[in-house]
């Protein structure tokens, strides 16, 4: 018997798997746990799972993200991938979105912030970066003033709704294309546009 050969069916069987394991092309992301993915379009849906934060292993490829009616505090940057089109945080526990969560959202055109209680307030430069984002909901929390300008950037918004806030005007100008601002009640919100 050829010495190579000896040496080699002397190795253990785990060993020859794991070697065999690495060699095999890395797999594609999986689906969270208590989640449902599907491929077309990439739609990841994480609803009403008492999730805390953010699950860690979405998909880079998700297009449509549904995490409403969960339990999520916080949002930071890197927590999305860059192909998302739709964000539904809707009916959780934000408290807290850190600068820069979102900057890196370029082709992000839904965004749902809405019945988020604990959010009270938002920074200057939240948005930055959306210039593609078309309806943005903040319905519901309780926001009793936005930064000025913070709007600015946001040249493909259309719907922005405010209703059930305790807002009473709104600082620097609103979007040149926005056809509707919904606040409650809608006489009350003075605005202008730039």
């Amino acid at each position: 018997m050829l010495p190579g050969l000896r040496r080699l069916l002397q190795v253990p069987a785990s060993a020859c798997l794991l070697l065999m394991l690495l060699a095999l092309p890395p797999a594609a992301p999986s689906c969270p746990m208590l989640c449902t993915c599907y491929s077309s379009p990439p739609t990841v849906s994480c609803q009403a799972n008492n999730f805390s934060s953010v699950p860690l292993s979405l998909p880079p490829s998700t297009q449509r993200l549904f995490l409403q009616n969960n339990l999520i505090r916080t949002l930071r940057p890197g927590t999305f991938g860059p192909n998302l089109l739709t964000l539904w945080l809707f009916s959780n526990n934000l408290s807290t979105i850190y600068p820069g969560t979102f900057r890196h959202l370029q082709a992000l055109e839904e965004l749902d912030l809405g019945d988020n209680r604990h959010l009270r307030s938002l920074e200057p430069d939240t948005f930055q970066g959306l210039e593609r984002l078309q309806s943005l909901h903040l319905y519901r929390c309780q926001l009793s003033s936005l930064p000025g300008n913070i709007f600015r950037g946001l040249v493909s918004l259309q719907y922005l709704y405010l209703q059930e806030n305790s807002l009473l005007h709104l600082q620097g100008p609103l979007p040149k294309g926005l056809c509707s601002c919904f606040s409650h009640p809608p006489s009350s919100l003075p605005t202008s546009r730039g």
